[in-house]
């Protein structure tokens, strides 16, 4: 051990550099007067912890994307007729923030935001689309970001604080075109040795 890092400290940088993997699964369906579109991502998520930050009544641990990929297959439907086209797209996620641990009161919630999880491939074969749709998971502060849809439920980890695990739908109309939502979720912190 260097001599002027004690363990203590060492406990708290291991603490706070904790990873977590798993996915995020996204599968949605648009109706449109002329046809549908069948929309699924599979978000395979590796997350790992940041440095503490102080709230009121306890504390954050910022969770960063390092290396996370969004797998997505998209096609175009007439009503009553044949398939238009599809397509499949894969893409690595920016590095960065995606959400977050919450420890007050003697629990620990958590909040995510999965970047281009929906909408994210036309098309074709990775062929991308710009816009950022987010999905988000748990109830935490709002974001400046293109929600697609959102969980209305505060989330607790479980399992000792090692899981994050649950399921939402959710439905919405924009005019005459509908959107259902079906996300699941099982992320678990990787044990350290």
């Amino acid at each position: 051990m260097h001599p002027l890092v004690s363990a203590a400290a060492l406990a708290v940088l291991a603490q706070t550099t904790a990873p977590w993997q798993g996915f995020v699964r996204v599968s949605g369906m648009i109706h449109e007067p002329g046809g549908y579109h069948p929309y699924s991502a599979t978000i395979t998520l590796r997350l790992r912890e940041s440095e503490r930050v102080p709230v009121t009544g306890g504390f954050r641990i910022p969770l960063v994307s390092d290396g996370s990929v969004n797998e997505a297959q998209t096609s175009v439907h007439q009503v009553g007729g044949p398939m238009l086209c599809s397509g499949v797209g894969s893409e690595t996620l920016p590095d960065g923030p995606i959400g977050y641990l919450e420890v007050k009161g003697g629990r620990t919630t958590y909040r995510l935001a999965i970047p281009r999880a929906f909408g994210a491939f036309a098309c074709g074969k990775n062929r991308a689309i710009r816009r950022n749709r987010v999905v988000t998971i748990g109830v935490g502060d709002p974001l400046a970001a293109e929600i697609e849809t959102q969980d209305s439920v505060v989330r607790e980890l479980g399992q000792r604080n090692s899981v994050m695990q649950g399921s939402f739908e959710a439905t919405k109309a924009r005019g005459p075109v509908r959107y259902e939502y079906s996300i699941s979720w099982a992320i678990t912190r990787v044990p350290q040795s």
